[in-house]
């Protein structure tokens, strides 16, 4: 099987950033925020990964157990884990602050979750099964992330649902 190029695996910028106003996220490929159509700077590559996280979640409470095994495989749940991923937690918020978008996160005795209704995102578009978002998912889902490769096996078995 011939391996596909690197940049073949990012939706062509004409189809992403749609609509030019608002919030929208790119899982198809790399995983990657626009705001405004300009891309959204999160410093910290945690933080990052955690609002990819809560994205691949389509807007369900995601607890500190979970986020803690997606983010730092391996590792077990205790204070060290947890204290990380408050840290990781506040590194984000402070990054949809600089925006004006930090209330896109709602958390709830240690859960998390993304507002998905403040958003547009290829991979919801694709789960609405309208035939003109059928063409978003081309075999690439959060190419950045380990853990992505479940939601993968389910986008390819049809199982998804938003």
């Amino acid at each position: 099987m011939e391996e596909m190029p690197l940049y073949s695996m990012v939706t062509p910028v004409d189809e992403i950033i749609s609509p030019a106003s608002g919030i929208y996220i790119r899982t198809f490929g790399f995983f990657e925020v626009f705001i405004n159509g300009e891309a959204l700077l999160i410093h910290n590559a945690k933080a990052k990964e955690l609002l990819a996280l809560l994205v691949d979640r389509r807007g369900a409470y995601v607890s500190q157990g979970d986020i803690i095994s997606c983010l730092w495989e391996n590792e077990p749940v205790n204070k060290v884990t947890q204290a990380r991923l408050r840290k990781t937690a506040m590194l984000l918020r402070n990054a949809l602050k600089d925006y004006g978008i930090e209330d896109l996160i709602e958390s709830k005795k240690g859960l998390r979750r993304l507002d998905a209704k403040k958003v547009t995102c290829d991979l919801y578009n694709y789960l609405s099964h309208k035939p003109e978002y059928q063409h978003l998912y081309r075999g690439t889902y959060m190419a950045n992330y380990s853990w992505g490769e479940l939601t993968i096996d389910e986008l390819e078995q049809g199982r998804l649902h938003i």
